[in-house]
């Protein structure tokens, strides 16, 4: 009798603290994004970004050949450029624009940046 009553005991506090973040009333908590796609910045650098990530997905996964990849590559890659380009962000004259709009030596090879 013992036995049954402390076994049901502790099946009732596993119960309990199992159930117990289900009735607190707390902020619900974000887990991070794992390809961090984010909202903010210019929506078409991230849809071209976007783009590449998925046919990148898409060649490993086996959905789309190597030259049909290659072609839509070259196509997303560019329109990114384009996009970043147009951002007006510093420029380094080794390695081109970079994303730090506030940088003033580039952070990839430390020479000083042209605005």
């Amino acid at each position: 009798m013992t036995a049954l009553l402390v076994g049901t005991l502790l099946a009732l506090g596993a119960l309990s603290f199992v159930l117990y973040p289900l009735f607190t009333s707390g902020p619900p908590v974000a887990s991070p994004s794992p390809d961090r796609r984010s909202s903010e910045g210019d929506p078409d650098r991230n849809a071209a970004l976007d783009a590449l990530r998925e046919i990148e997905f898409d060649r490993q996964t086996g959905k789309l050949s190597d030259s049909d990849y290659a072609a839509l590559k070259e196509t997303y890659t560019q329109r990114a450029v384009s996009v970043m380009r147009a951002g007006g962000g510093p420029v380094c004259t080794t390695c081109g624009p970079r994303p730090e709009s506030d940088a003033v030596y580039c952070s990839n090879c430390g020479v000083a940046l042209a605005a």
